[in-house]
C-alpha cells in the first residue's frame, strides 16, 4: 500500500496507479497479467476495525468483481484529522504457481473528526466513468446523513446490512424512510441480511406449491417466528424477524391492524384474523439477530403447522407439516454460511430494484410503528 501526498489531486491518484499497474506486468510472469474493471465499489466504515475487516475481503470478491474500490473511513469521533489517501492493486493469483492474472485497484481514504465530511468530495472524482457504482454503508443509517446523501447522489446502488444495525428498530424505520425517497430512476438498495432469509423464504413458499397443503393454508391463523437475540440491543427484535414477518405479510395480502399487545394482529383477505407472535430466544450456538423457527398454524380445529427450523447443530434448515397426528419432512437444506464478500459480490449482480424487498421493509415498518 502506497500514502499520497496530495490527497485531493485525482491526476496523483491515476498516475500512481498506473505506476503500479506497470510494476504488475514487469515483474518477471510469464503470464499475461489482466487488469479489469467492471464496477465501482465504495465502502464506507466508521472504524478501524471494520476497515481491516473490508480489506480481508477484498480479494475474494474481486475475484467476481474486479474493478476500483474506494474504501472511505469516516471516524466522527475523534480527533479532527485531514484525508489521507492510500493506492494498492487487487490482484488475483494462482495457487499452484503463484502467477498473477487478474488485478483491480483499491483506493483507501482516511478521515476523522470534521474533515469526515469531505471524503466524498475526495473519493466521488476517483469512481471510473461508465460502469455501474455500489456503496456499501457499514455506519449508522440515517437518511438525514450528509455523507450518506452526498455519496448516494453518485450510487447505483446501496448496500446495507441489517444484521449490523446498532439500533435494529430505529434503523429499519431509516431503511424504509430511504426507500420513500426513492424514485424509480433512483438507486435501488439491498440488504445482505434479506439475501441469508434466501432459503427460508424458498422452503416457506414451497408449502404453498403443495396442492393438498393450499386448503390448509389458507386458514393459517397463527405465525410463530423464534429468533436470537440481537448482538447489539439483546431486547431489541431481530430484523430478520420483522423482515421474513413483513414478507409473508405482504406477499399474503393481510392488513396489519391496530397493536393491542405483544402480538401483531393481521386480516386475511378471507376476512380471518392472523395472530403473529415474535418471540425472542438467547443465543446459545446460534448467531446473534438469526431465525431459529417460522411456523405457520391452525390451533382451532385439528392441530395444523407448517414449520421450518434450523437443526440443534446449526447445519441444517428443515422444512416439515404436521397436520394431526401425521408429520411429512419436506426439503432439507445446508445451512450456507456465506461470508460479507460472497453475499456483496450476489448483490452486485442484481441489477434492478427488488420491489418484494421493499413491500417488506414497508410492512416491517408498519408493525414498528405498530
Amino acid at each position: 500500500m502506497i500514502e499520497l501526498q496530495k490527497t485531493l489531486d485525482v491526476a496523483a491518484v491515476e498516475k500512481k496507479l498506473a505506476e503500479l499497474w506497470a510494476q504488475t506486468t514487469a515483474e518477471g510472469d510469464e503470464t499475461a497479467v489482466l487488469r479489469s474493471r467492471v464496477a465501482n465499489l465504495m465502502v464506507f466504515v466508521s472504524g478501524e476495525g471494520a476497515l481491516q475487516e473490508v480489506e480481508e475481503s477484498m480479494q475474494s470478491l474481486s475475484a467476481a468483481h474486479p474493478g476500483r474500490a474506494l474504501l472511505l473511513l469516516g471516524d466522527r469521533s475523534s480527533e479532527d484529522r485531514d484525508i489521507e489517501m492510500f493506492v494498492t492493486s487487487i490482484c488475483q493469483t494462482d495457487k499452484r504457481t503463484g502467477a498473477r492474472h487478474l488485478c483491480g485497484e483499491e483506493v483507501t481514504l482516511k478521515a476523522s473528526g470534521k474533515f469526515v465530511i469531505e471524503l466524498p468530495s475526495a473519493a466521488v472524482p476517483l469512481l471510473v466513468s461508465d460502469l455501474s457504482t455500489f456503496l456499501y454503508w457499514r455506519d449508522n443509517l440515517d437518511v438525514s446523513d450528509e455523507v450518506l446523501k452526498k455519496l448516494l447522489a453518485a450510487t447505483d446502488r446501496l448496500v446495507i446490512d441489517s444484521a449490523e444495525f446498532k439500533e435494529p428498530l430505529v434503523e429499519l424505520n431509516q431503511t424504509n424512510n430511504l426507500l420513500h425517497q426513492q424514485t424509480d430512476e433512483d438507486i435501488g438498495v439491498s440488504d445482505l441480511n434479506w439475501e441469508r432469509l434466501t432459503i427460508w423464504r424458498a422452503l416457506l413458499a414451497d408449502f404453498y406449491d403443495v396442492r393438498v397443503y393450499q386448503r390448509l393454508l389458507d386458514q393459517i391463523e397463527l405465525v410463530r417466528i423464534d429468533y436470537v437475540e440481537p448482538e447489539s440491543e439483546k431486547e431489541s427484535v431481530a430484523p430478520q424477524a420483522l423482515l421474513i414477518a413483513g414478507w409473508l405479510a405482504s406477499r399474503l395480502g393481510w392488513t396489519l391492524n391496530p397493536r393491542t399487545n405483544e402480538s401483531f394482529n393481521f386480516t386475511a383477505s378471507s376476512g380471518r384474523t392472523v395472530c403473529v407472535e415474535l418471540n425472542r430466544t438467547a443465543v446459545g450456538t446460534r448467531k446473534p439477530g438469526r431465525l431459529v423457527s417460522v411456523e405457520l398454524g391452525i390451533v382451532h380445529e385439528s392441530p395444523v403447522s407448517f414449520v421450518v427450523e434450523r437443526s440443534e447443530d446449526n447445519s441444517l434448515i428443515l422444512a416439515e407439516a404436521r397436520v394431526g397426528s401425521e408429520v411429512k419432512r419436506g426439503r432439507v437444506l445446508p445451512v450456507r454460511n456465506r461470508n460479507t464478500a460472497q453475499l456483496l459480490a450476489r448483490e452486485m449482480e442484481i441489477p434492478s430494484r427488488d420491489r418484494v424487498y421493499q413491500e417488506a421493509v414497508v410492512m416491517a415498518a408498519r408493525m414498528i410503528e405498530g
